[in-house]
């Protein structure tokens, strides 16, 4: 091959060389084509990203015409993405009026709160039940993870840290059906955790709880971790429920 066409306008330079004929060749039209998975996951990945950042609230309406113009994706892949967000709870459907971002119920919001402690709880028991130690060591090093990313100015970052960490204490307690219902607890953690950052913006305080619980786990004191669950999960629940509650009474 010859050398590499320079001074493209289109930005394509790497991707156009030439043929021993001379003839400029260009082998971008040969990459696969982009999958219906993979633009479906797309749309998906968007949604997310503007319920994090705010750009989307809890109980806003989903304008199926803007996605699928502003994300060059069809209608039925925008569809298909949005029943999936439904089915995990991110978003409501709700009759003759399309697909709504879930809202945040005081009373569901500390009952879901509740039935994390449960879970965590089960799962934390699994990874010190681990007589090997490879579980424990496993979730060590999402802590570290968490730990350098926790700390980024980026909100998205600092909240994909949070879903991270928490996900991969399920993941190192090595259960099937936790791993299952994964989604349905992502969903609601992703709207509380937008809402939370964007009304309190303490990441300090943040970190200190999770590193209590960190400390909590590594210390094998079941008593000492239901404790540092409860300050983590149920009282920030409680905390975040006096501002929601007072968020609707001004309206």
């Amino acid at each position: 091959m010859g050398a590499v066409a320079e001074g493209n306008e289109s930005g394509r330079g790497d991707e156009v060389e030439r043929n021993r004929t001379g003839r400029a060749v260009d082998y971008s039209s040969a990459r696969p084509p982009v999958s219906n998975t993979e633009r479906r996951q797309r749309v998906i990945d968007e949604i997310k990203r503007r319920i994090v950042l705010g750009e989307l609230t809890p109980g806003q309406r989903i304008i199926e015409a803007e996605l699928t113009s502003s994300l060059e994706v069809s209608r039925p892949t925008a569809r298909e993405a949005l029943n999936q967000m439904a089915r995990d709870g991110f978003l409501i459907q709700e009759a003759y009026r399309g697909l709504r971002v879930a809202n945040i119920e005081v009373e569901s919001l500390l009952e879901i709160a509740r039935v994390r402690v449960a879970l965590d709880t089960e799962a934390i028991d699994e990874i010190l039940d681990d007589a090997s130690g490879e579980r424990l060591a496993r979730l060590e090093e999402i802590w570290k993870r968490f730990e350098s990313e926790s700390s980024a100015a980026d909100p998205l970052a600092v909240h994909g840290a949070h879903i991270r960490f928490h996900r991969g204490i399920w993941e190192a307690a090595d259960n099937y059906l936790l791993m299952r219902i994964w989604p349905v607890v992502e969903a609601q953690m992703t709207i509380v955790l937008a809402y939370d950052q964007f009304t309190r913006r303490d990441s300090g305080r943040a970190h200190a709880i999770h590193a209590a619980l960190m400390c909590a786990i590594r210390s094998g004191d079941r008593a000492r971790i239901r404790t540092a669950l409860d300050v983590h999960t149920m009282d920030s629940a409680q905390e975040l429920a006096l501002l929601v509650s007072g968020s609707v009474d001004r309206h």
